[in-house]
């Protein structure tokens, strides 16, 4: 059995980028965009819809205060928002059709 769990970033993460427009622990801006690419979005885990879903990318790191060093990396979320996936266990439905790397 495999201990790989999907954990997607926290939903007061997502609702603090969506009101103040700037990446938490940083304060850069977060920019907003019509989906150039699949994604994912980083809370629903669900890939965007290119061209017609808008999207916010923002630095963030999912291990702040947990490793010892820094790992930020830009990610997206849905703009308009989206439901945290909880399916811990399980791996994502729309990332199935893509090849990916995962660093554990």
């Amino acid at each position: 059995m495999s201990n790989l769990r999907m954990i997607s970033i926290p939903m007061k993460v997502a609702d603090l980028v969506r009101t103040t427009m700037k990446s938490p622990g940083y304060g850069h801006p977060a920019h907003k965009e019509i989906a150039g690419g699949y994604g994912p979005c980083r809370l629903c885990l669900r890939t965007f819809r290119v061209e017609h879903e808008e999207r916010l990318l923002f630095t963030y790191d999912p291990f702040h205060e947990v490793a010892p060093y820094p790992l930020p990396g830009p990610v997206f979320i849905d703009a308009e928002g989206c439901t945290r996936y909880e399916l811990h266990n399980t791996f994502p439905e729309d990332l199935r059709a893509h090849a990916l790397t995962l660093i554990g």
